[in-house]
């Protein structure tokens, strides 16, 4: 805390206990320098020059799943604005009926469906990722959070990525802003947007 003239205000830095793994395309030190206090603008300049190397190794990872991926899909997954980064994670659910919840018949096929939607920072577009053949689901939400605030939330998506597991799975793993992450292992995604309506 520091105290200027008769006000005071509290930086706010990472957890040093919470501070969460990097994805495999993700380096958390950007974040951690621009809430360090001092600022260091040669470990800032460090920090977002590493950012954009694996930014630019990542987009090539993903071009490489361009083949199993729809044309919509493949282009929100590529586009170098990270259309998902800082959006709020409104529902996560799972089912094996999720597409037929109201159907009573027990003859049809059931099978295990994940999905996932997000609402984008400016709260104007929903976003539906879809997910089928599922083979490893992952959630951990840590008891010690990254940023000591706002405990009871996920937080925003700091960052997410598509990878590829084998010739037929492949990977979506996202990193909250509490620290929180999920990693989904499919053979199949999905990637839907709509405009949000507001009341």
């Amino acid at each position: 805390m520091k105290q200027l003239d008769n006000r005071s205000f509290v930086h706010l830095q990472p957890s040093p206990d919470a501070i969460p793994a990097p994805l495999r395309y993700y380096d958390p030190e950007l974040q951690n320098v621009l809430n360090s206090e001092p600022f260091d603008e040669r470990r800032f300049q460090r920090a977002r020059a590493k950012s954009k190397q694996l930014q630019i190794a990542y987009l090539k990872e993903v071009s490489t799943l361009a083949p199993r991926l729809s044309k919509s899909t493949f282009l929100r997954f590529s586009d170098s604005r990270q259309p998902l980064f800082d959006c709020d994670l409104l529902e996560f659910s799972l089912g094996d009926s999720l597409h037929n919840a109201e159907m009573r018949s027990r003859r049809k096929t059931l099978e295990m469906v994940v999905q996932a939607k997000f609402r984008s920072f400016d709260e104007k577009i929903l976003h539906l990722l879809t997910y089928k053949n599922i083979k490893a689901l992952s959630v951990n939400v840590p008891s010690k959070r990254w940023f000591e605030m706002g405990w009871k939330r996920m937080d925003s998506l700091l960052a997410d990525e598509l990878t590829s597991v084998d010739a037929k799975l492949m990977k979506h793993a996202f990193l909250f802003a509490s620290g929180a992450t999920i990693s989904i292992t499919s053979e199949w995604v999905r990637w839907e947007t709509k405009r949000n309506i507001m009341k």
